[in-house]
């Protein structure tokens, strides 16, 4: 049988991925672990917690959401663990699998995820055969890779770290502007804007791949907009990341399934910066910080340091 884990901190639940309905999600998942990750619940979602992934997938096995489903969001290339009822307005999920352990235990971690803030998270298969490390390799490029497929996975190597270079800056980061504190609420949507803009170049990519210069003219156009804001946000790397992306797409003039290899890239990078931001953001931990705290959720530093 194919079965995941997830341990949080001293919980462990099981997963049963639906090997049938979802081979190929379901296959990329266990290719993908062990990997290390977050346990995020944002304070806007439902009764649902979030993990990201590291790998990029379209859709399959869509419907909506049950209580113990586990569903996988193409946007942002994360895990759902839904604990109890969705709103049918939130549409359907890739559900990839079926809570094995109790449901009370899913429902007590994604209510403790909620509370005290996001949590580090370890994923793991259960078959003999997968890689004992915790890294992860990367797909080759191929040989004749362009300046744009080399920049994109240039970003999507440097948020697999535990954490990115870009979370530690935003940490410490001082914006007399804006304050430190809105700082990282601003980062979080600020990198949720860039992964609408990569998804929907791909979309476009996909649909229209014999006219994709105004496509990529769009792209360039909006990521060099969004690279000052992520400056000023207090995230210089990623920022500084989009205006050679940018700069490479100009040059290389990439067709369309370039530039939708790239975007896929690109996109798995922006998830996992994104739930960074979201949890050492204090978004929902506002009423136990001081005027002296670094801001950062308690749970992120439990036997594991502090970030900044």
């Amino acid at each position: 049988m194919n079965h995941l884990s997830i341990t949080v901190g001293a919980r462990e639940l099981v997963v049963e991925l639906d090997a049938d309905r979802a081979p190929s999600l379901a296959g990329a998942l266990s290719r993908a672990s062990p990997h290390s990750t977050l346990a995020v619940h944002c304070p806007t979602a439902g009764a649902e917690f979030c993990v990201p992934v590291p790998f990029f997938h379209w859709h399959e096995n869509r419907r909506p959401p049950m209580p113990g489903d586990v569903g996988y969001a193409s946007f942002g290339n994360y895990l759902c663990f839904y604990y109890g009822e969705m709103s049918a307005a939130d549409g359907p999920t890739n559900v990839i699998g079926q809570l094995i352990s109790p449901s009370k235990a899913l429902e007590d971690l994604g209510l403790d995820l909620l509370a005290h803030g996001a949590r580090r998270a370890r994923l793991t298969g259960a078959s003999t055969d997968l890689p004992s490390d915790d890294t992860m390799a990367l797909p080759a490029l191929p040989a004749a890779a362009g300046p744009w497929r080399c920049s994109a996975r240039r970003l999507l190597a440097a948020s697999l770290a535990q954490p990115p270079e870009d979370i530690r800056s935003l940490c410490r980061a001082s914006l007399p502007a804006m304050g430190n504190l809105a700082g990282r609420m601003q980062a979080g949507v600020l990198l949720l804007a860039v992964a609408e803009i990569f998804m929907n170049a791909r979309s476009l990519a996909t649909a229209f791949d014999a006219s994709v210069q105004p496509i990529r003219a769009s792209l360039r156009a909006q990521m060099g907009r969004h690279a000052r804001w992520l400056e000023m946000a207090g995230m210089p790397a990623t920022a500084t990341w989009l205006g050679e992306a940018a700069a490479a797409i100009d040059r290389e003039a990439p067709a369309a399934d370039v530039l939708i290899a790239g975007l896929e890239d690109a996109l798995i990078a922006c998830g996992r910066l994104r739930f960074w931001a979201e949890a050492v953001s204090p978004w929902h931990r506002l009423a136990d910080m001081g005027p002296d705290s670094n801001w950062t959720h308690p749970g992120l530093l439990l036997d594991h340091g502090d970030l900044s």
